[in-house]
């Protein structure tokens, strides 16, 4: 616990934190980065033998003891508990559907104390924070869950917040929103947060010419009254051609998909951020919704065997 400045820490240099998912009392969170995987491998071999590209030749992966390596803080629903780094596999190029080089790292949480209340329970998404001291707290207090119908008025007037915000010429709402977080148009999310609540939205509106339609997205938080709303992803404008955003613009669709605890009683969003144009550059996300940071991210289609 006292060695900050770690095997993990020196290896994560520009590498925060990561996103993964929770099972059986551990946690397994992904780098998609060539450097981490170089670096890393070789501090665990102890800068000796085989560099990790030569450790994967035939082979699909690799698996190192990584019990030398410190405890990092792991983030869920449930709260921050300090979870101890035992394995790293190392998953060779083209292998979990992204072209390079990507490290899992297996956390295990102790049993009993503060850690172990609030260790997070089997599959739920997780971020652990790899270059900061391991700390322990359970979730901050959020507002009350929404009836379906108050997320659904809420998520509207949302949307038209935005289209105000964004306005060229007035559009009119094209249908109904619902709140699905997979729908990828007419659609949004409410999410409890603090005293207030996270909303995402993708709303189409209607544009005047012949099958066009604007689409809006964003991730906004607030409360249901909109008195202190401000933009955690602010709204973009996107033009829709036959429901698709033009191959000429690189715009994104913002889809809400939950929070995590943070430090201190805060929380962190997740949020996917889906490329119509380019799938490969759609992403999974860990969001500060006060200062607008992206903690950590991941492809979005990032799938290890």
């Amino acid at each position: 616990m006292l060695l900050v400045l770690g095997l993990l820490a020196c290896a994560g240099r520009g590498q925060h934190a990561a996103l993964g998912w929770s099972l059986g009392g551990e946690a397994h969170v992904f780098v998609a980065d060539d450097r981490f995987a170089r670096d890393f491998y070789r501090q665990l071999r102890g800068g000796s033998g085989k560099n990790v590209m030569d450790a994967l030749e035939g082979h699909s992966l690799v698996a190192v003891d990584a019990r030398r390596a410190r405890s990092a803080t792991v983030l869920s629903a449930n709260g921050a508990a300090p979870g101890r780094l035992t394995l790293a596999r190392f998953h060779a190029p083209r292998t979990c559907g992204y072209s390079g080089l990507v490290t899992e790292l297996v956390f295990a949480f102790p049993p009993g104390g503060a850690a172990g209340r609030s260790a997070p329970p089997s599959h739920v998404t997780v971020v652990a924070l790899l270059d900061a001291p391991p700390f322990a707290g359970g979730a901050g207090r959020s507002a009350r869950a929404l009836l379906p119908s108050e997320s659904r008025a809420l998520v509207r007037r949302v949307a038209e917040r935005a289209e105000n915000a964004t306005r060229g010429s007035f559009l009119g709402l094209l249908h109904a929103l619902v709140v699905d977080a997979d729908q990828a148009a007419d659609a949004g999310e409410v999410v409890p947060l603090g005293s207030g609540y996270a909303v995402g939205f993708r709303a189409t509106y209607v544009t005047g010419g012949a099958g066009d339609t604007t689409l809006i997205t964003g991730v906004a938080a607030t409360d249901t009254g909109l008195q202190r709303l401000r933009w955690v992803v602010r709204p973009q404008r996107l033009r829709l051609v036959g429901g698709m955003i033009r191959r000429t613009n690189s715009g994104v669709r913002y889809s809400l998909r939950g929070t995590v605890a943070g430090a201190g009683g805060s929380a962190l969003l997740l949020v996917d951020e889906i490329a119509d144009v380019s799938p490969r550059d759609s992403r999974a996300t860990a969001v500060d919704p006060e200062t607008r940071r992206v903690v950590a991210a991941q492809p979005l289609a990032l799938r290890c065997p």
